[in-house]
C-alpha cells in the first residue's frame, strides 16, 4: 500500500467515514494490505477491540516524538503525524479536516458547553437514611425526634429546635459532590456555606461546653455567638475555635494544607496534637502544613468570592486554577508540562459562565489554549509558531 493510500485510510478513520463495525473497518484489521495503518492506529491508543485507550501522557509523548520543534523537527510523512494526533480528536469529536502533503493539519473541532454547577446535596442522617436534597423543588418539613429540618426553595437545609422531650442527639452529614454547593443552618443558628466536593458532619443540636463540627473541604461559617459554648470547627489535625465570628476554613483532602481566612471577629486555629496554634485577627490566614503555622496579611474578599457567586484570581497559577474549576465543572484538567502549571492569571469571574468561557477569557491574556476531549481538558503553551 502505498503513502497516499495510508493517508486515504487515515483521514477516513479520522473524519468519521470509517467506523468500528464497518465492514472497512473489518478490512483494516484483518487484511494484509492495512499492516502500516495497524500499527500506527495501535501506536496512538487504538486497538483491534474496538476501543479506545486514553494514556494522555504517552499521546503528548508520541506528538512529540513524530513532531520536534525549531531546527530540530522531523521531516516524516503527514500520515505519521495524522495518527499521531487522531486520539485526542476523536475524543473531542472531530468536524472536518485538510490534509496537506508535507505540512500540518487545521482542525476545527465541536465542543460541548461544560455548564456551571449548581446547588446540590445529599444528607445522610445517623441511622443511614441518604435524602437527595436537589429533588426537592419547594419546601419540605421533615420531624425528625425534637429537631425539626426544612428543606427551603432556596436550596438551603435548616435545623430547628422543637420543644419538648429532648431526643437522642444524633450526627448528621451533608455531603456536597463536584458541580455543587449548599447552604445550612445549623441548630444555634449559625449558618454554614459549603464548597463543591465538600462535607461537614454535625449534631443535630448542641449540648455541653461547646459546638463541635467536622469539615471536610471548603466552608465559610457565620457563627452565632454564645460565650459559654466556643464553636470549633475540626479540619484534618486542625482545630479553628471561636465564639462568634466569620471565617472560611480549606482543607480539601487533595491538598496538604488547611487555611483559615478570618473577616471579622476573632479565632484561635490550633494543631490538636501538640497544641500549637496561632491566634488571628480580621483580614489574616492562618496556613497550618505537616503541623506548622504561618500568619499573613490576605484580601478576604479572594478566599470568599466563591459564596458570592464569583471566582477571584488574584495572580493565580493556572494549577492552582484549575483545582477550583474541576470542583465546580466537575472535570480533571490535564496539563502538557510543568511550566504551564506555573502560568499566572488575575481576574474577578462570575461563577455562572460556562467552563468554555472561562477558558475563552483566560486564553486572552495567557499564552495557553485549552481544549476540551469530553470532561478532560489538555491546557498547552503557545508558541510563536502556531500564533
Amino acid at each position: 500500500m502505498s503513502t497516499k493510500d495510508e493517508k486515504y485510510w487515515l483521514q477516513a478513520i479520522l473524519e468519521g467515514k470509517v467506523k468500528p463495525g464497518d465492514a472497512e473497518w473489518e478490512r483494516i484489521w484483518k487484511e494484509r494490505d492495512f499492516t502500516a495503518v495497524r500499527r500506527v492506529l495501535r501506536e496512538v491508543g487504538m486497538w483491534k477491540k474496538d476501543e479506545l485507550v486514553a494514556d494522555r501522557e504517552k499521546m503528548w509523548q508520541v506528538i512529540e516524538q513524530y513532531r520536534g520543534e525549531g531546527m530540530n523537527r522531523r521531516r516524516i510523512p503527514v500520515w505519521r503525524w495524522v495518527a499521531a494526533v487522531m486520539l485526542p480528536l476523536l475524543l473531542g469529536g472531530t468536524l472536518w479536516m485538510n490534509l496537506r502533503e508535507k505540512r500540518e493539519m487545521l482542525v476545527a473541532e465541536v465542543v460541548p458547553e461544560i455548564e456551571a454547577g449548581t446547588p446540590r446535596a445529599v444528607l445522610l442522617m445517623e441511622q443511614g437514611e441518604r435524602i437527595d436534597l436537589s429533588l426537592f423543588a419547594g419546601d419540605t418539613i421533615l420531624n425528625k425526634g425534637d429537631v425539626r429540618i426544612r428543606l427551603d426553595s432556596s436550596k438551603s437545609v435548616t435545623y430547628e429546635r422543637v420543644t419538648g422531650t429532648p431526643a437522642k442527639i444524633e450526627y448528621n452529614t451533608i455531603i456536597v459532590p463536584r458541580k455543587g454547593e449548599y447552604q445550612l443552618i445549623l441548630a444555634d443558628g449559625s449558618k454554614v456555606y459549603l464548597n463543591s466536593e465538600s462535607k461537614l458532619r454535625f449534631p443535630t443540636r448542641f449540648e455541653g461546653k461547646e459546638r463541635r463540627v467536622y469539615l471536610e473541604g471548603e466552608g465559610y461559617f457565620e457563627v452565632v455567638k454564645d460565650t459559654a459554648k466556643p464553636f470549633i470547627v475540626e479540619a484534618k489535625e486542625v482545630d479553628v475555635r471561636v465564639l462568634g465570628t466569620s471565617f472560611n476554613v480549606s482543607a480539601y483532602v487533595s491538598e496538604q494544607a488547611v487555611r483559615t481566612t478570618l473577616v471579622d471577629g476573632k479565632v484561635r486555629v490550633g494543631d490538636r496534637l501538640t497544641g500549637k496554634g496561632e491566634i488571628i485577627l480580621p483580614g489574616q490566614q492562618a496556613e497550618w502544613e505537616d503541623g506548622t503555622f504561618t500568619t499573613k496579611e490576605v484580601d478576604t474578599s479572594i478566599y470568599t468570592a466563591w459564596i458570592n457567586g464569583k471566582f477571584y484570581f488574584e495572580g493565580a497559577t493556572l494549577e492552582e486554577i484549575a483545582s477550583q474549576l474541576e470542583r465546580w465543572y466537575d472535570i480533571d484538567f490535564f496539563f502538557t508540562s510543568e511550566n504551564v502549571k506555573r502560568f499566572a492569571f488575575a481576574g474577578v469571574i462570575n461563577k455562572e459562565y460556562s467552563a468554555n468561557k472561562i477558558f475563552s477569557i483566560i486564553e486572552k491574556t495567557t499564552r495557553v489554549r485549552f481544549n476540551v476531549n469530553g470532561r478532560v481538558v489538555t491546557v498547552s503553551e503557545i508558541n510563536n509558531k502556531q500564533e
